[in-house]
């Protein structure tokens, strides 16, 4: 059990956690970065047991005067990538406990009390959980959500995203902290390298949601794009984990798959062969829709069915895509 250090509040002596250091990176969020920090400073636990910094990637809006109106303390960090700053971070807080939470999620007035408890164990090294989407999300966030929602009790994962995620000091230094040469994926080739040495903690009620989630179908096939630049990179840092072997096989899957799709359209119109397309076709589809099946069998809905079987299809496409 954790000794954590004692306070005197309202005259009354209380146990405190360690002090926790939430690390913000940004870069021109002033219309997210209000809420964001609003609901950090409600934390429950008071203000007295954590700090904020926030790391400014070269903001050209308003985001800095945003930040220092609540008192935060700001580091102009203009270039790196976001691994980059995530460390920069690190190295200049003084918690115990790294809190990440990006500049467009709005944690709940709980979040600490939820999750620093689970800093007792010596054996866990991050905890979190999925983010939430908001409450006038589109058909898109509801749906991709289902793909990555828990089971609503806590359990452990292999990993967790940095938009949500606390993890122990004594944890981060162990494995030296984030990659800082990849782009995306930086979070999925931390936690992996973590996972060896210490637990991972996934509890849904360390709630946060993200406001900055893909709404439509072309706004998720361009973030999908983004982040499945980081895939192969990330398999050279932490070693090849089967879990990413539909994220890292599936895009190229289909991009034989397409391949053979166009040779057989080109078969169709110059031989009237229907074979090759049909197959290929057929090929294609088969597992976005074993993927959208067993999603909303998991979630025991068949209601973002065919949404989830399209989302899918843009998913590999994107990736896809990346791989170029």
């Amino acid at each position: 059990m954790v000794e954590w250090p004692k306070l005197v509040r309202n005259g009354k002596q209380i146990t405190m956690p360690p002090k926790v250091s939430f690390i913000i990176p940004a870069l021109n969020v002033e219309k997210t970065l209000p809420l964001c920090l609003k609901a950090i400073f409600s934390q429950t636990t008071g203000t007295e047991i954590f700090e904020v910094v926030l790391l400014d990637n070269g903001s050209t809006d308003h985001t800095v005067e945003i930040a220092k109106g609540f008192g935060v303390k700001v580091i102009n960090a203009p270039g790196p990538t976001v691994a980059a700053l995530r460390n920069l971070g690190a190295k200049l807080a003084q918690g115990e406990v790294l809190a990440y939470v990006d500049a467009d999620c709005v944690i709940a007035s709980d979040w600490l009390e939820n999750a620093l408890p689970f800093f007792d164990d010596p054996k866990i090294g991050a905890v979190g959980s999925p983010t939430l989407v908001p409450e006038d999300a589109t058909w898109v966030q509801r749906a991709w959500y289902l793909q990555r929602k828990g089971s609503g009790e806590p359990q452990e994962v292999e990993w967790l995203p940095t938009e949500n995620l606390l993890v122990r000091r004594e944890a981060f230094e162990k494995i030296g902290g984030f990659d800082e040469n990849l782009i995306t994926c930086e979070d999925v080739d931390f936690c992996y390298r973590l996972g060896k040495f210490y637990k991972i903690i996934s509890v849904p009620q360390i709630r946060s949601v993200h406001l900055g989630e893909a709404r439509t179908l072309s706004h998720f096939f361009r973030k999908e794009r983004w982040r499945g630049k980081g895939n192969l990179k990330g398999v050279f840092s932490h070693g090849l984990k089967l879990s990413e072997l539909p994220s890292l096989g599936l895009p190229v899957y289909y991009l034989i798959g397409t391949m053979g799709l166009l040779i057989g359209l080109l078969e169709l119109f110059l031989q009237g062969s229907f074979w090759l397309f049909g197959a290929s076709l057929l090929g294609l589809i088969t597992p976005p829709i074993l993927l959208a099946l067993r999603t909303s069998i998991k979630q025991k809905t068949l209601k973002y069915f065919f949404r989830l079987v399209l989302l899918y299809i843009t998913y590999a496409l994107a990736r896809m895509f990346a791989i170029f």
